[in-house]
């Protein structure tokens, strides 16, 4: 796997900016194929880098992760505010539904547990360098949907 600029959130390229919007409705969208419900939407902002929209399909509630700079989205567990881990779940309906939608590329938990030696990470400039070294992320979804500032 190939991590392109922005990655980290920090020094984007400011064509690769993530529309809240559009992700908002590719999660609406995708919810209603699969009888779920949207249930909250929190933008990205300085930290954390990533949109996050609440879906409940009963009995199940995911935090679906979109990030604000480069096209990935994954599913997590909701966390609770203040909480900075992030405990990825794989949802394949949604995971199908939300991919005939978009062309972002939605992370399944095994890409996600990637450590970060099997990732090419040549694209980053020398400043995400600099926060990967600051942070110390271990694996692609650390280092994808963190909480730094």
């Amino acid at each position: 796997m190939k991590l392109p600029p922005g990655a980290t959130g920090f020094n984007p390229p400011l064509c690769h900016q993530a529309s809240l919007r559009a992700f908002t409705a590719v999660c609406h969208h995708a919810a209603r194929s699969i009888d779920a419900s949207v249930t909250g939407v929190t933008p990205a902002s300085v930290t954390p880098h990533f949109h996050t929209v609440g879906i409940s399909h009963a009995p199940h509630h995911i935090a679906v992760l979109g990030h604000a700079t480069v096209p990935f989205i994954a599913f997590a567990r909701p966390h609770a505010p203040g909480d900075v881990a992030v405990a990825f779940v794989d949802h394949p309906d949604l995971a199908a539904a939300i991919t005939n939608l978009t062309d972002a590329q939605v992370l399944t938990v095994e890409q996600l547990r990637t450590p970060l030696s099997r990732v090419d990470l040549s694209a980053l400039d020398p400043y995400e360098h600099d926060q990967i070294t600051y942070w110390k992320p271990t694996s692609v979804g650390e280092l994808l949907f963190n909480f730094w500032d």
